[in-house]
C-alpha cells in the first residue's frame, strides 16, 4: 500500500470539503481540474489491498462523480438561467466524491499493512 497515494486521496478529500459554502461554486471548476486524474493515479498504485476489485470499483465511483462536479462548475459559469440547476448538481456530485473518498480512506486506515520483504 503506498502512504503516498493515500496522502493524495486525502488531499483531493480535503480539497473536496471546502466546497461546502454555496458561493464554492465559483472557483471550484479551476481547483477541481486535476482532481480526478489524481484520484486515478491513486487507483493504479493500490492495487496490493484487500478486496482490490472493491476499492477500484469506489475509486471510479468517486471520479465520476468528481468529473460530473467539475461540468457542473463550468456549466455555472457558462449558462446563468441554469444556475440554480448546476449549483444543485454541483453539491450533490462533490458530496458523493467525497462520501466515496471517506469510505475508501477508512477503509484503507483500518487495512492491516503488508509485511515488508525484508
Amino acid at each position: 500500500m503506498s502512504s503516498e497515494a493515500i496522502a493524495a486521496l486525502r488531499e483531493v478529500h480535503d480539497l473536496l470539503t471546502t466546497f461546502e459554502e454555496p458561493s464554492s461554486i465559483r472557483r471550484a471548476a479551476d481547483e477541481l481540474e486535476g482532481a480526478a486524474d489524481k484520484v486515478v493515479s491513486c487507483a493504479a498504485e493500490l492495487v496490493d489491498v484487500p478486496e482490490p476489485e472493491n476499492l477500484q470499483l469506489r475509486l471510479s465511483f468517486a471520479v465520476k462523480a468528481i468529473r460530473a462536479a467539475e461540468k457542473a462548475a463550468r456549466a455555472h459559469r457558462r449558462n446563468p438561467l441554469t444556475r440554480p440547476l448546476s449549483h444543485a448538481r454541483f453539491a450533490l456530485n462533490t458530496g458523493k466524491a467525497r462520501g466515496w473518498l471517506q469510505g475508501i480512506l477508512e477503509k484503507l486506515d483500518a487495512a492491516p499493512t503488508p509485511p515488508s520483504g525484508a
